[in-house]
């Protein structure tokens, strides 16, 4: 289970959300949703651990995050950012091979891995090209799939919709709704209708400190989707 308990999330010294308690578990497809600012992609890299920018205590199955290795968080959690832009001309097939370093077994399995999140992702015809020459949209495919060759417990997915087109969006979630069933899948996102045909669980953060969190049929209702709108209590 990935637990945060009475967490602050910062920006540049800022508070932007208080006394968060929320419990992510296997199994579970979680949608978070909420205005521009509230806090989302700084609550997503608080849990996977690339941000200390927080107070409160985010555990990983027990054990607190901030006391676990970079090798073993890595092993644990994959972390999936809103953008990210490459800057070395690695080819595809070697860009979602380094989703395999955490293990660190360089075995034949790791070719195999790879090649399996190439096919799921459908770019296995774009393997041998280099990153810095790919659409945006082909970029985020990559990035999708190294994500899915690191094979961690929980997937925390910032945005990942982002420069696809919409029968690919399809698929993917579809992707992101198998792995839900044993693992742990969490995903910011702007589009309800995806959140509400695929993610088990919602986790809305609105305005002043307050958020919902629930089974997506008990969260995506029409009073708590006016209050979504219409919350302004924090400027973006």
């Amino acid at each position: 289970m990935l637990l945060c308990k009475d967490l602050n999330l910062k920006q540049e010294q800022q508070t932007v959300f208080r006394g968060l308690n929320a419990a992510f578990k296997a199994g579970e497809f979680w949608g978070v949703v909420g205005q521009n600012g509230v806090g989302k992609s700084t609550l997503l890299a608080a849990m996977a651990g690339v941000s200390q920018n927080f107070t409160g205590e985010i555990t990983v199955d027990g054990q607190s995050l901030i006391g676990i290795n970079p090798l073993q968080r890595a092993q644990k959690l994959s972390f999936l950012l809103q953008d990210q832009e490459p800057c070395l001309a690695f080819s595809v097939k070697d860009a979602v091979g380094m989703g395999r370093f955490p293990w660190q077994s360089k075995k034949q399995s790791d070719a195999i891995i790879t090649q399996e999140a190439l096919a799921t992702c459908r770019i296995e015809h774009l393997q041998n090209r280099s990153i810095l020459k790919l659409s945006g949209g082909e970029r985020r495919k990559v990035e999708i799939a190294t994500c899915l060759a690191q094979q961690s417990d929980y997937l925390l997915l910032d945005e990942p919709l982002n420069h696809l087109d919409l029968v690919y969006r399809e698929h993917i979630l579809q992707v992101f709704t198998a792995i839900s069933q044993q693992q742990c899948v969490v995903m910011v996102c702007h589009d309800l209708e995806a959140i509400r045909n695929h993610c088990t669980h919602v986790l809305m953060l609105l305005a002043n400190d307050c958020y919902l969190a629930g089974t997506s049929a008990t969260i995506l209702n029409k009073d708590n989707l006016k209050r979504l709108f219409n919350d302004h209590g924090k400027s973006d």
